[in-house]
């Protein structure tokens, strides 16, 4: 692909007609920029994408298509001509409209993506387009997506008989004694065989072969100087040279994963040999006596970025130098050299780089200045330069010197590498040589070598699959041997008797056959240390879902797709195999992939932190933090035409980023949590956008957008907005805050939101610059049962493979909660492409799949990619979570059928204050039938009309206006029986006047499933013709804990308030009335009034009484009152006081397990003083005479005083149970480390 398409703006388009034309205008302003520290100005439009180096913004479009192919043309183009001073770039080149498309696929889904270039130039004029129409005709040349496969082998060699693995370092023969061999295991070596792909790096593109299993590699069959009978072989090594046809010159590629490669021994017998090549009786038409060889110095030390593939070594500071040394071996001195020298340098004012050869200056090295204090431009100018000399001395000394007058500058080496000729003259045991045609020409060339032995064996290497021995000629000392080719050779010289290295060895092999494997729709790939949790996920989709599963380690799929290297290419490779085979077979098409452990920019382990659990796929740029990116989307690009940095994902895939067991289990085990009965609560009905204020509001106008959307869209929901400047930001000597964001963030995570969307600025450890979300933060949130997916449209909130732990993992890795999963990034992104993909995120996240049932989050992700397009900007999201994982919003539906008993299909009803209002309805299935064995509970809420408000313009900033629906008149309770529920409501007296729209939501379930709807056909305004007479305020009962709790009772740090209230015409909380809210005061501080409106619920069927509990965290020691004022419908108002002392210590008040006897399984709960919170427990179970058969260690979670189950298999364990009476005893140890235990009994049972 073009690099036009990775910088392309995005509107989403699907039809499976293409009659009509589609007119589109564009509206142009100033402010597009990056997510960085430093703000940059130039063109943009809504949805733009830019490129980082000049700002240009492209116009992209996406239309799903059906059956047809077909052609995008544009016409109609309209341009607003500006001066090119205010905006130029040389992208903009032409006097007529550019634009390209191409066709693509994911999962057997065809896009057409349409990419333009907004500007043309005319007559020294730029002109911006700003109107155009899409029109389309067929096409179907224009299908570049693969329709065939690869034909992949049905069976592996490693199927069947004894197979073990060895390594080796470095390009050269090596060789394995019998003896070894049979200390192997191998009792008749002669029937050993030998396999394996070599070590260079695979390709990344698909259309290159891919490596298709282990192959045959030829070996020669010799005696060692001992007189030892041997087998030899050839190993490629790990660094390719790589010949430019033209010049002749040589360059090294390293290999990014791996620094040995692997050769794999069987006993199957049939070895593949080496064998003489015919001699060649045709004259030389040329002697060769030298060849062209290539030497390089590189130390790979320090990633600059802790990004990318490009490790540079020896650091420079201003000043300092460093020397080269290379020895050239039987150099021809008579010809010249080709040197390359590769360095970065960074300075904020001008530097160089002098090199000296031998102590002759060769060459200077200007370093272009950089913005060190521009987080988003290159860290550092590098700068690869060539020069050709004569070579003073085969032992050679290239010194380098950096020269900078800023102190604080730096330089780094990367490599410095000669092509040279060299004598063909063998000076080692091993030695290797090239050769070459000539001029391209098929041509006999005949090679003399020197210093060569009768016993000197001469190879053909060039093929590791097909190593012939070259029939040669020895006299003298010298030995001769007669080519034909047209291309670059690789030949080795070897003495059998010579001093020849062994390979080392790495284990046996286990027989394995993935190549003709069960097909599955989901792999999980899994760290082996991380094998049993991922194992418990696999059964937790076959049990839920009915989905086939297979567990992988990486070493199985090493084996027989990378030729044993860690190489990120052998994974997709393998999925693609699994993707033909279930397209092909019509059954069980491959859709996710899990990858299950952690991955670093450190592929090789260089730093040795290990850990690289999983490999990671780099960028090549290891310089620009914008062009540098991680992505696992590389190991779903599956078309024959993609590969490397282009594609479109062809499955949802996923990774848990998990270092450890525990981390893996903790997520694991949520993902269990998050789809049983005790989740279930109107918190599915939340969606939550997060703003930040800077950028002139444009972070928090994409929040409205993405809102409004939904609200439009998918109007069950209701949707909660925090925006920074609806706030009051504070100055603090660590700079503005915003102290209410982080509260009002806290308080929707403790109650509870489908889905947190977050766009605006933020690094790995917090949110925006007022830091109103950090790690501490996350780490004390506790909602195990009520957990969010995260969409963090921002920079590297979720950078996993570095050497931390990013806030976004510590969001998944919460044992009390944080989240279910993280839609996120990993690297700095643009905001105009985040907003894209935001966008196509939330386009899709409510949609169903064929069944009726909530898309699986891989399917969100995959989509919401294939339709966007933003290039690399899309490469840095990744989905953190279980891809196939469905989100937990509501699949049955909820009707309304009729408001005070009118039926709402005969017209628009209106609420008026001060009325009793009674509504009926229905829950339904997918297709609207009523589903009349539904029974069970509905929470309704009543919510007051759409209102406009404006921002505060915090710091100068201009106030933005949004909307508003969050005045709750009521939210109840009722019963659902046989389908049908039925509620009423006080219509309090604080209702606006003004005649306009209400809204209800609806959120119903029972012991199985839950249900979601919303009815906004009415109106609200105006008051009734009732005279009420009430001066009564309601009732109230206050308790801490419990309605045990005793007024001046003692309680933990971290309590929960508990207000039961009751009056005959019903609680305010529509939150309209100045003055009317319900309010909490602790200790008399009336500058800190908590707002309890949100909290309070309706009792069942009854809107007269209700209850608020609302969390109080921590509370300091001593004694303290709180004070609550709650208000009727009326607006009479009543006030009650609590004291309680908090002493922070921590109780267990009980244990117990059920059921009890047990048989198969028990699970066991506890009771304590601190709510809500999450606890370390170990399980201990004893036999009646104090012998410990099991101890389970465990985070758990409560629901208020009272823990989650925690389930006990002793099956599951290995522990074998007989008959008889057992002792449990449980201890646990809350976040400050303090401690409690409690004990009882437990029977056992047979079945």
């Amino acid at each position: 692909m073009s690099r036009l398409f990775y910088f392309c703006v995005f509107f989403f388009f699907t039809s499976t007609g293409w009659a009509d034309d589609f007119k589109r205008t564009i509206h142009w302003f100033n402010n597009e920029q990056i997510d960085g520290e430093n703000f940059k100005s130039f063109p943009g439009f809504e949805g733009s994408i830019t490129t980082s180096e000049t700002g240009h913004p492209y116009w992209f479009e996406s239309f799903e298509l059906g059956e047809t192919e077909v052609e995008a043309l544009i016409r109609d183009a309209v341009f607003e001509f500006i001066g090119d001073t205010l905006f130029d770039s040389p992208l903009i080149t032409e006097d007529h409209l550019q634009y390209g498309q191409e066709i693509g696929s994911s999962s057997g889904k065809s896009f057409l993506r349409l990419t333009i270039n907004p500007f043309i130039r005319r007559d020294n004029r730029i002109g911006k387009l700003t109107g155009f129409t899409i029109s389309f005709q067929e096409n179907p040349a224009l299908l570049k997506g693969a329709k065939a496969s690869f034909p992949w082998k049905s069976s592996s060699v490693l199927a069947t008989g004894k197979w073990i693995k060895i390594k080796t370092k470095n390009k050269g023969i090596y060789k394995i004694t019998y003896d070894q061999l049979k200390s192997w295991g191998y009792s008749n070596p002669d029937q050993v065989a030998l396999y394996g792909n070599g070590g260079y790096m695979l390709s990344t593109l698909n259309s290159e072969p891919p490596i298709d299993d282990l192959k045959p590699c030829p070996i020669f069959k010799g005696k060692d100087n001992s007189g030892k009978d041997c087998i030899f072989f050839y190993s490629t090594g790990t660094v390719k040279f790589n010949q430019d046809i033209e010049t002749g010159n040589f360059k090294h590629q390293q290999n990014y994963y791996a620094s040995e490669s692997f050769f794999y021994l069987t006993d199957l017998g049939n070895a593949k040999t080496i064998g003489k090549v015919a001699e060649i009786n045709e004259p030389a038409g040329q002697q060769v006596f030298s060849f062209p060889n290539y030497s390089f110095y590189e130390k790979e030390l320090q990633n600059l970025i802790s990004s990318g593939s490009q490790w540079f070594g020896e650091q420079f500071k201003p000043g300092g130098s460093h020397s080269v040394n290379l020895s050239l071996d039987d150099a021809d001195l008579s010809k010249p050299a080709r040197f390359s020298v590769y360095v970065a340098g960074k300075s904020s004012s001008a530097s160089s780089m002098n090199v000296l050869l031998n102590g002759k200056p060769v060459k200077d090295i200007s370093f272009q200045t950089v913005d060190v204090g521009d987080p988003t431009v290159y860290f550092a100018d590098d700068r690869i330069v060539e020069f050709t000399e004569s070579l003073p001395s085969k032992n050679l000394q290239v010194k380098l010197t950096y020269n900078a007058s800023n102190s604080s500058s730096d330089a780094w080496l990367d490599y410095v590498s000669v092509n040279y000729q060299s004598l063909l003259s063998i000076n080692s045991d091993v030695y290797l040589f090239k050769g070459r045609g000539v001029n391209g020409q098929i041509q006999v060339s005949e090679f003399v070598l020197n210093g060569a032995t009768p016993a000197t064996k001469i190879f053909d290497v060039t093929d590791l699959s097909n190593i012939s021995e070259m029939p040669a000629t020895f006299t003298n000392s010298q030995l001769k041997f007669k080519s034909k080719s047209s291309f670059f050779r690789e030949y080795i010289a070897f003495n059998p008797a010579g001093s020849i290295p062994s390979p080392e060895l790495v284990g046996n092999i286990a027989n394995q056959n993935l190549h003709s494997g069960d097909l599955s729709e989901f792999i999980i790939v899994s760290h082996p240390t991380l094998l049993s949790t991922a194992n418990d996920l696999a059964n937790f989709h076959r049990n839920t879902d009915q989905m086939s599963v297979q567990v992988l380690t990486p070493e199985l799929i090493y084996n027989e797709f990378s030729g044993g290297l860690p190489d990120p290419s052998g994974f997709r490779n393998y999925f693609r195999m699994c993707y033909d085979k279930g397209k092909q077979s019509g059954k069980n098409t491959l859709k996710y992939i899990l990858l299950m452990g952690d991955g670093t920019f450190d592929n090789r382990n260089i730093l040795g932190k290990n850990l690289n659990m999983i490999p990671t796929f780099q960028s090549d740029n290891s310089l620009s933090p914008t062009e540098s990116f991680v992505t696992d989307d590389f190991f779903v690009f599956l078309d024959e035409n993609e590969g490397g940095y282009s594609g479109i994902v062809d499955l949802g895939i996923g990774r848990i980023p998990a270092r450890t067991l525990d981390e893996a289990r903790i997520v694991v085990d949520k993902i269990r949590n998050y789809q049983k009965q005790e989740a279930m609560g109107n918190w599915r009905n939340v969606v939550t956008f997060i703003g930040d204020d800077e950028d002139n509001s444009t972070h928090m106008g994409q929040s409205e957008s993405l809102a409004n959307f939904i609200n439009k869209t998918y109007p069950a929901f209701y949707t909660d907005k925090i925006y920074f400047d609806a706030y009051r930001q504070i100055s603090t000597s660590g700079g503005e805050k915003y102290p209410d964001v982080t509260t009002a963030i806290n308080n929707r995570v403790k109650q509870g939101t489908l889905v947190m969307n977050y766009t605006g600025h933020a690094n790995e450890e917090f949110l925006a610059d007022e830091k109103v979300l950090d790690i501490p933060i996350v780490n004390s949130w506790s909602n195990y049962t009520r957990l969010p997916i995260f969409v963090t449209a921002t920079c590297e909130f979720s950078r996993f493979d570095s050497n931390g732990t990013s806030a976004g993992e510590h969001i998944l890795f919460n044992p009390a909660g944080g989240g279910i999963g993280l839609f996120s990034t990993t690297r700095l992104v643009y905001s105009g492409a985040n907003f894209v993909l935001n966008s196509k995120f939330f386009k899709y996240i409510f949609e169903k799949d064929q069944s009726g049932k909530n898309l699986r989050l891989g399917d969100v992700m995959r989509l919401a990619k294939a339709s966007a397009n933003t290039g690399i900007n899309q490469l840095n999201f990744t989905l953190l979570a279980d891809p196939a994982l469905r989100l937990a919003n509501p699949n049955l539906k909820i009707e309304t059928t009729s408001i005070n008993g009118k039926n709402v299909v005969s017209g628009l009803d209106t609420i008026r204050t001060l009325s009793v209002v009674t509504v009926k309805g229905y829950v339904a299935g997918n297709k609207g039938s009523k589903l009349n064995t539904f029974n069970g509970e509905i929470i309704p809420t009543v919510y007051d009309k759409a209102m406009q408000v404006k921002t505060l313009g915090n710091a100068g900033e201009e106030q933005m206006d949004y909307t508003v629906q969050n005045n709750i008149i009521y939210r109840g309770l009722a019963t659902v029986k046989n389908g049908d529920f039925e509620f009423s409501f006080f219509v309090p007296k604080d209702v606006s006047y003004k005649l306009d729209k209400g809204k209800i939501l609806y959120y119903a379930f029972n012991d199985s499933v839950d249900a979601q709807g919303y009815f906004d056909n009415f109106y609200i305004g105006g008051s009734s013709n009732a005279v009420i007479a009430d001066s009564k305020g309601p009732d109230i009962e206050l308790f801490i804990n419990s309605e045990s709790f005793k007024d001046g009772g003692t309680v933990s740090a971290s309590s929960v308030l508990i207000a039961n209230i009751s009056d005959d015409t019903g609680i305010n909380t529509a939150g309209t009335g100045i003055g009317h809210d319900i309010t909490a005061v602790l200790d008399g501080d009336n500058s800190n009034v908590m707002v309890l409106n949100d909290y309070f619920q309706a009792s069942r069927d009854k809107y007269t009484e209700g209850t608020i509990v609302f969390p109080l965290i921590k509370l300091a020691e001593g004694n303290h009152t709180l004070k609550l004022k709650v208000w009727d419908v009326l607006n009479n108002s009543s006030e009650k006081e609590i004291r309680f002392v908090v002493k922070d210590d921590f109780r267990i008040e009980s244990v117990m397990c059920y059921p009890n006897p047990m048989q198969e399984q028990t699970s066991f709960v506890f009771t304590h003083n601190q709510p809500d919170e999450a606890f370390k427990v170990d399980l201990e179970v004893f036999q009646a005479s104090g012998t410990r058969i099991d101890l389970v260690s465990a985070k758990v979670s409560s629901q208020g005083t009272e823990s989650l189950p925690l389930d006990w298999v002793p099956s599951s364990r290995m522990v074998k149970m007989r008959p008889g009476v057992y002792i449990y005893r449980i201890s646990v140890t809350n976040p400050e480390g303090k401690s409690g235990s409690a004990s009882g009994r437990l029977v056992f049972v047979h079945r």
